[in-house]
């Protein structure tokens, strides 16, 4: 059992850019052992639960790395120094998506877990945070103030979909561990957007897992909630009804991230707008 200060890592987001699939590679490793929810929510969400709670929640850690993934930390203005305070050294994995894409694929995911009816534009007017969690700059700035750009490892989630075990292999060399090679199933995508096939069934097992977290089964119920059979169960992959972004609203935010992109760039050192289409005329 590790004596040290735990966790030395955390994904910090953000949403809708892999975090589950990396979950599972790291999850896949010897030398790793992640906090069974995956979403503690601990330096933002349930801060007042104290540090004694939250150190609770790895007593049983035993590997070279010890994580948990919590989508939400990048986004949070609390959280970086709340992070720093814990431990300073902590190793602090980010993904980022095109900021557009990820808030359409948080829609889909409003329509396929909360039974959200409404459009997309809808969606950006009810719940700020679609957008605001694309705002990469501003986020990531906060952490530089508390820490070393040595301790963050920034992916792209466009280098995840075109190289995942590259992408794996260099999540293994930042957090100090052997590089391993992942299956064919390790290396899938693992919750593509979808529709329920029965809403009761859903709201049925949602429920179910809710009493799972709150009797203790933690890790029984994330392996449930990860697992690609259950969501195949309960949930049937788009086919020609996926929803589509309308062009002219898509254009409109695009335009609207286009100086947070380019901050990125100077932020990470590498041309992160043209990877993204930022630097296209028809964004002027």
């Amino acid at each position: 059992m590790r004596t040290d200060t735990v966790p030395d890592f955390l994904y910090i987001g953000t949403s809708k850019a892999g975090s589950t699939w990396l979950f599972n590679a790291l999850s896949v490793h010897d030398d790793v052992w992640l906090a069974s929810n995956k979403g503690l929510y601990f330096f933002d969400a349930h801060f007042d639960r104290g540090v004694d709670w939250y150190r609770r929640q790895f007593e049983d850690a035993d590997g070279r790395a010890v994580g948990e993934f919590s989508h939400s930390y990048l986004s949070s203005p609390e959280a970086p120094a709340r992070i720093a305070a814990y431990s300073p050294t902590m190793k602090l994995l980010v993904c980022l998506r095109e900021p557009v894409d990820r808030a359409f694929s948080d829609y889909l995911d409003l329509v396929k877990n909360n039974g959200f009816g409404g459009s997309f534009s809808e969606a950006v007017e009810q719940y700020p945070r679609l957008l605001d969690r694309g705002r990469y700059a501003t986020h990531l700035s906060r952490y530089l103030e508390h820490f070393p750009a040595s301790q963050l490892h920034v992916g792209l989630f466009d280098d995840l979909k075109t190289g995942a075990q590259q992408y794996a292999d260099e999540v293994y060399d930042f957090l100090g561990i052997d590089r391993v090679v992942l299956s064919t199933g390790d290396l899938r995508a693992r919750m593509p957007a979808g529709r329920p096939r029965n809403a009761t069934m859903v709201g049925l097992a949602k429920r179910a897992s809710k009493v799972a977290a709150s009797v203790g089964l933690r890790r029984w119920r994330s392996r449930i909630k990860r697992s690609t059979a259950v969501r195949s169960a309960l949930y049937r992959q788009y086919r020609d009804d996926k929803p589509r972004l309308e062009p002219t609203l898509g254009l409109e935010l695009r335009r609207g991230f286009a100086d947070e992109v380019a901050r990125l760039d100077g932020l990470l050192g590498r041309p992160v707008s043209e990877v993204w289409g930022y630097r296209s005329a028809e964004l002027s």
